[in-house]
């Protein structure tokens, strides 16, 4: 019987994460059709909570009553999330996907220097070194010649700063939880406790209603496919990558969102991608593939 290890399993997870984490802008971008930036992040994050906890307590009695503790292990990680989708969402009020893809994984570039900084890691040449080369890769996929800096990309900017910090605390903790599924349904817990001071002055300010009037069926499943999909399974997905592969592999993982971002914009959006755009996707890939062939652990082969 074929088994993987933990490394390459990890990887496959995250990779799928990736993969889930590209669509996600398109189902935004449809969401925010009748939601606003607020309201949609409310009711994707309740949703996710309240299923997610019901999922685990049927699913495992036992562990859900063991594992208390991850809603405290959460909250950092939580709170950073939040903050990261919020200013990605609003963000993408006013810039197209494929500006928001580009600047939102510009964490990747921000990780080695946050972990320097703040939790006193040391920066590996080769991270550096891949890290540029990500980064180069996501230059070639926005045309530069049609780029200019406004609120959008502003606000995303913010996106990509909070994001580093999510994954860093992810990385510092996620291996101390019971349960990395219940640790997952208290992040999207502290994300929504995240929103609320913005969401109140939101629905004061323009007089909202939690829930949109007559909202449209591609609406409210971009709404429910964002909880389920993405909050409840990606980013399940991402804590359990993280359990295994270091922050840094992680960051270069979680960059693939980038190019699948533009795949599925350029299908449902009609942002089409030209040759540089291509290649700069190959890079994104290259710089991936890299980071997990250099940082796999000696002395294990890919599969047992």
């Amino acid at each position: 019987m074929l088994k993987i290890n933990k490394y390459n399993q990890a990887v496959a997870e995250l990779t799928l994460a990736g993969i889930i984490w590209g669509g996600s802008f398109t189902l935004v971008r449809w969401a925010l059709v009748d939601f606003s930036a607020t309201t949609l992040i409310f009711w994707r994050f309740i949703l996710a909570f309240i299923l997610g906890e019901a999922i685990h307590y049927f699913a495992n009695k036992q562990l859900f009553k063991d594992s208390w503790s991850d809603a405290r292990l959460a909250m950092l990680a939580g709170l950073f999330l939040g903050l990261s989708l919020f200013f990605q969402t609003y963000g993408l009020n006013y810039t197209t996907a494929t500006n928001s893809g580009f600047i939102t994984s510009l964490y990747v570039v921000l990780i080695p220097i946050i972990a320097a900084v703040f939790f006193r890691h040391k920066i590996k040449p080769h991270h550096i070194v891949l890290s540029l080369l990500a980064f180069t890769g996501m230059g070639f996929l926005l045309d530069l010649s049609n780029f200019s800096i406004q609120l959008g990309e502003i606000l995303t900017l913010g996106a990509a700063v909070t994001a580093a910090f999510q994954i860093m605390f992810i990385g510092k903790v996620a291996k101390h939880a019971k349960s990395a599924f219940r640790f997952n349904t208290y992040q999207s817990f502290w994300s929504w406790i995240t929103v609320l001071p913005f969401l109140v002055f939101e629905v004061r300010a323009k007089d909202l209603s939690l829930w949109p009037q007559n909202p449209s069926f591609l609406s409210i499943a971009s709404v429910v496919s964002l909880a389920l999909l993405v909050s409840l399974f990606a980013f399940y997905l991402q804590v359990r990558a993280q359990r295994t592969l270091s922050t840094t592999t992680s960051s270069m993982l979680c960059l693939l969102e980038g190019p699948f971002a533009f795949i599925f914009a350029a299908y449902f959006l009609n942002e089409r991608l030209n040759g540089i755009q291509f290649f700069g996707a190959f890079l994104i890939l290259l710089s991936c593939a890299l980071s997990v062939y250099m940082d796999k652990p000696k002395g294990h082969s890919a599969v047992h």
